[in-house]
C-alpha cells in the first residue's frame, strides 16, 4: 500500500515534487530534438509518438501518486454550480491575461510571455508537432498540471492547514514552469496558478 502525503518524510515530499516538476518541464525536449531533424521524417513521428507516451506516463504517475491522498471521488459528474465557477475561473483568467499582456507591453515593450513565444515556435516547427503539441495541450496537460501544481503540493505540504499559503505556493510554482523572462510575465502565470486553485476548491 501505498504511503499518504502525511506519512512520507517532507524530504521525500520535496523530490517527489522536484522530480515531476522536472519531468513536465523536460517533455517538450522529446519534440524538439525530433524537430531537429526536418530531413529525417521517421524522426518527427518517432519523437511524436515518444512525446505522447511520456506524457501520458507523467500523468499517470502523477495520478498514482496523489491517488492516496484523495478523500473523496473525482472523476464524478459536475454540478451546475461547478460548471458556473469552471466558466467564472476561466473568464477571470482571460480578463487577467488580457489586462497583463497591455502592463507587459507598455513596460517592456512585448506582446507575449516567453512561455508563449517558446510554445509558438515549437509549434512552427513542423505540422506533426503542431498536432500532437495541440492535442497534448488540450487533453493531458491540464490533467498532469492539475495532479502536480495543485494535486501534490496541496496533499503533500498542506491538506487543510494554511490554505492561503498553499494557493500562493501552487501559484509562485505553478509560474516557475512557465518560463518567465519579466516580473510580469511570472505574475501574469502566478496569479493565474492562484486562480486555477482557488476554482479547484470550489470544485
Amino acid at each position: 500500500m501505498k504511503k499518504t502525503g502525511d506519512q512520507l518524510d517532507v524530504i521525500v515530499k520535496i523530490l517527489i515534487l522536484i522530480g515531476m516538476f522536472l519531468l513536465v518541464l523536460l517533455v517538450p525536449t522529446i519534440l524538439e530534438i525530433g524537430g531537429a531533424f526536418p530531413n529525417v521524417s521517421w524522426a518527427i513521428y518517432a519523437a511524436a509518438v515518444l512525446f505522447i507516451v511520456v506524457y501520458v506516463g507523467i500523468a499517470y504517475l502523477g495520478w498514482w501518486i496523489l491517488k492516496p491522498n484523495l478523500t473523496r471521488p473525482q472523476f464524478t459528474k459536475f454540478t451546475s454550480e461547478e460548471i458556473n465557477t469552471v466558466f467564472k475561473t476561466y473568464g477571470l483568467i482571460l480578463i487577467l491575461n488580457m489586462v497583463f499582456n497591455i502592463v507587459m507591453k507598455m513596460v517592456f515593450h512585448s506582446d507575449a510571455t516567453e512561455n508563449q513565444n517558446n510554445i509558438n515556435a515549437l509549434l512552427s516547427s513542423n505540422t506533426v508537432t503542431l498536432i500532437v503539441f495541440g492535442f497534448a495541450g488540450a487533453f493531458i496537460a491540464p490533467f498532469v498540471e492539475e495532479f502536480i501544481f495543485r494535486g501534490i503540493i496541496i496533499s503533500y505540504f498542506f491538506k487543510q492547514r494554511a490554505w492561503w499559503l498553499s494557493i500562493i505556493l501552487s501559484g509562485v510554482i505553478f509560474s516557475l514552469g512557465h518560463a518567465s523572462s519579466n516580473p510580469i510575465s511570472f505574475a501574469l502565470y502566478a496569479t493565474m496558478g492562484m486562480i486555477l486553485e482557488i476554482g479547484r476548491a470550489h470544485v
